[in-house]
């Protein structure tokens, strides 16, 4: 008897002792997905459970992203009987084999400042299958909105603005050429003789050689009278000089009556403007005489027609002879 009770002593003294030297509990965490395998951008959820002694408490240590994959939420620590649970939920935009890394979530013991990890988990991530044999079409069909009256009204309102807007401006393009062309109507020019003698009567009134201007005044006479020559002929008298007008003056037959004149009146000009000749009173007034008269006896005729009722013939007849 006395043995038996030594042996159960020693027993007990023993198992005290092995209950002594184990080591307290130290946190324990694991990680695991509901498969394996996932499509790009598919949301996986990554649970967590970590077990532990029932004074601790855990933060996560986790950022916006975990390896390749992007942190789309993250579930609140559930704590219950030694046991801590969580969830983050995460997603990849590559495919091919991605590896979500050890978790770390931090706890702090006798003071000290703790961290205890997951198991990292291996994911395989397919590209989304395509059937090429389907045409491609939208994921959802375009939306019908409804048009409201105020709408509807506002789009009539600005179609009938634009309408009335075009046909104005249309109108005003209208006018304007219009009014371009009454603009750009231009009267008949007048008559060579016409135009000769209204510029020998305006010179006549500034009575330049009265004034003792004697080369201005030659030289606007002379002028006059090629200019008419130009007009009336179709030669360039204005550039020719008094030899070359003469001579081409000598082609129209009705210029042969006053071709002494025309002679007498641009050789007389030339000496004053070029030979420094001063002339007498008499010819500065037979000047503008004969100019009136080249012109006069070359001017183009309008004869009215033959047998018109309202000229006598015998009129006709004197003009034309005239």
């Amino acid at each position: 008897m006395n043995v038996m009770r030594t042996l159960n002593s020693l027993v007990l003294a023993t198992a005290l002792i092995g209950v002594g030297s184990v080591p307290a509990q130290q946190p324990a965490a694991r990680a695991w997905a509901d498969s394996s395998t996932f499509f790009v951008g598919d949301p996986i959820t990554v649970h967590v459970e970590i077990t532990h002694p029932p004074t601790l408490g855990f933060s996560p240590l986790i950022g916006d992203t975990i390896g390749v994959f992007h942190v789309l939420s993250r579930a609140p620590m559930h704590s219950s009987s030694g046991t801590t649970t969580t969830s983050v939920t995460v997603a990849a935009y590559d495919s091919g084999t991605a590896i979500v890394p050890p978790l770390a979530f931090s706890y702090t013991a006798d003071t000290a400042q703790h961290v205890v990890s997951t198991n990292p988990l291996i994911l395989t991530i397919r590209l989304v299958p395509v059937d090429t044999t389907k045409e491609f079409k939208d994921i959802k069909p375009p939306l019908a909105i409804a048009l409201t009256v105020a709408e509807v009204s506002l789009i009539i309102g600005v179609g009938v603005g634009a309408v009335l807007l075009l046909y104005g401006f249309m109108q005003y393009r209208k006018r304007k050429k219009e009014r371009h062309s009454e603009d750009l109507y231009a009267p008949p020019p007048k008559p060579a003789h016409v135009e000769a003698f209204e510029r020998l009567a305006f010179l006549k009134e500034k009575r330049l050689w009265q004034q003792g201007l004697i080369k201005p005044y030659y030289t606007e006479v002379s002028e006059i009278v090629r200019r008419y020559f130009e007009q009336r002929f179709g030669f360039a008298a204005l550039e020719q000089t008094t030899d070359e007008t003469l001579h081409d003056l000598r082609r129209f037959a009705v210029a042969h009556p006053v071709f002494s004149h025309t002679e007498t009146l641009l050789r007389r000009a030339d000496l004053v403007k070029f030979a420094k000749y001063q002339p007498s009173v008499s010819e500065n007034e037979e000047m503008m005489t004969l100019a009136f008269e080249i012109v006069d006896k070359t001017k183009v005729v309008d004869l009215p027609p033959v047998g018109d009722p309202q000229v006598p013939q015998q009129e006709v007849s004197e003009v034309v002879h005239a």
